[in-house]
């Protein structure tokens, strides 16, 4: 995920505006035999459900010590959620509703447009944080100016939960589904990588 200090704060619209974005490439589909682009996305707020609804999309099984075992990726978790907060999608009138998509079809957006619904998502999360009185009107604004970063290197993604236990694994070049399933061989006893099941 790309680190939040390194945010183009000022180019950011006013939180009256926040759920309307416009994207560079836009969303790729196919119409009646021709190429057609969804720029324009409205986004919206999560729910408890919407968590849910990420983390089954992202579940996967796979094989730990001989055992199938359900584990969830946090690669397709992030997008997946990233996802969710996509109400629909515009081109020419016509509105692609996030609920219809799914992790393969969003795949086909460019990396460049998911920052920038990934940023408009962390705005939106400190937006509701001034709703909620944890955060002043006055340190929001400054975010958005690019006046005050005290927030964004705090709000940084930091490794939690199973990656962080992973210790050196954690940076290992391996999709979710696998760097998971090694560190649950490892932590369990008697079990055996998922590397190693594959070189029997």
């Amino acid at each position: 995920m790309p680190t939040l200090q390194g945010m183009d704060t000022k180019s950011t619209p006013t939180i009256a505006s926040l759920y309307d974005l416009t994207l560079a490439d836009g969303l790729p589909v196919q119409s009646d035999g021709r190429e057609i682009r969804y720029r324009t996305v409205r986004l919206r707020e999560t729910t408890v459900a919407d968590e849910r609804a990420a983390q089954q999309a992202a579940e996967r099984v796979v094989m730990v010590d001989k055992q199938h075992r359900l584990l969830v990726s946090d690669a397709d978790f992030r997008y997946a959620m990233t996802f969710r907060h996509i109400d629909w999608l515009e081109c020419d009138g016509n509105k692609l509703y996030g609920a219809s998509l799914d992790l393969n079809s969003m795949g086909k957006m460019s990396s460049h447009d998911l920052a920038l619904i990934e940023r408009r998502i962390f705005l939106m999360a400190m937006a509701a944080e001034v709703r909620y009185g944890n955060m002043t009107q006055a340190q929001f604004e400054g975010i958005l100016s690019g006046e005050d970063d005290s927030l964004l290197k705090a709000a940084s993604p930091q490794f939690v939960g199973q990656v962080a236990a992973a210790g050196a694994n954690g940076a290992d070049a391996e999709p979710g589904p696998e760097l998971l399933s090694n560190f649950v061989g490892q932590r369990a006893d008697g079990a055996t990588s998922i590397n190693a099941d594959r070189a029997k």
